[in-house]
C-alpha cells in the first residue's frame, strides 16, 4: 500500500502534494480555530480583557493547530520529519492565518462583540475562516514541497531500486 501511494505520487507529482497541502491546511485551520476559540471562551468567562483574552486564543491556536497537523502525518513520516513540518509549515501557515483572521475579525462591524445566537457571528466567520485557509494554503504547500524535495533524492533511488 505504502509503495503503491509512492508510485502515485510520483507519477502524479505535483497534483498529490497539493491534495495533502489542502488536508494538512485543513486540518490546522480546524485546529487553530478550536485552540482560539477555547481561549476566547475562556478569556470572556474568567472576565479577562481583550489583550490578555487575545494572547491566551492565539497561544491555544498555536498549540493546537500544531497538533492537528502533526498527528496525522506521523503516519506517513518519523517524529521528528513531522515535527520539523509541522513547525516549519504551520508557523508561517498558523501566523498567516491569525492575522487575517483577527483583522477581519476586528474589521466586520460587530463581529467582536457578537454571540452565538448573532447572525453577524456566523457570517463573520463565512468570511474569515476561508480567508484564514487562502492565506495558510501557501506557507503549507512550500513547507511540504521543501522537505518532499530533500527527501526526493533518496526515496526515488529506493523506489527505482525496489522496482529493479
Amino acid at each position: 500500500m505504502q509503495e503503491r501511494h509512492n508510485v502515485h505520487a510520483h507519477h502524479h507529482g505535483g497534483g498529490s502534494l497539493r491534495w495533502a497541502t489542502a488536508k494538512h491546511a485543513l486540518r490546522c485551520l480546524i485546529g487553530c480555530n478550536i485552540g482560539e476559540g477555547t481561549g476566547a471562551a475562556i478569556g470572556f468567562l474568567l472576565g479577562w480583557d481583550m489583550a490578555l483574552t487575545l494572547a491566551l486564543a492565539v497561544g491555544l491556536a498555536f498549540a493546537v493547530g500544531y497538533a492537528f497537523t502533526m498527528i496525522p502525518m506521523l503516519r506517513t513520516m518519523p517524529w521528528k520529519q513531522a515535527a520539523k513540518v509541522t513547525v516549519i509549515g504551520d508557523t508561517a501557515s498558523i501566523s498567516a492565518m491569525e492575522v487575517t483572521e483577527n483583522l477581519l475579525a476586528f474589521m466586520i462591524p460587530g463581529f467582536m462583540m457578537a454571540t452565538l445566537a448573532d447572525a453577524i457571528f456566523w457570517l463573520g466567520l463565512g468570511i474569515i475562516l476561508p480567508a484564514g485557509f487562502a492565506v495558510s494554503y501557501p506557507a503549507m504547500y512550500w513547507a511540504m514541497k521543501r522537505e518532499q524535495q530533500k527527501k526526493g533524492g533518496s526515496m526515488q533511488q529506493a523506489h527505482q531500486h525496489n522496482h529493479h
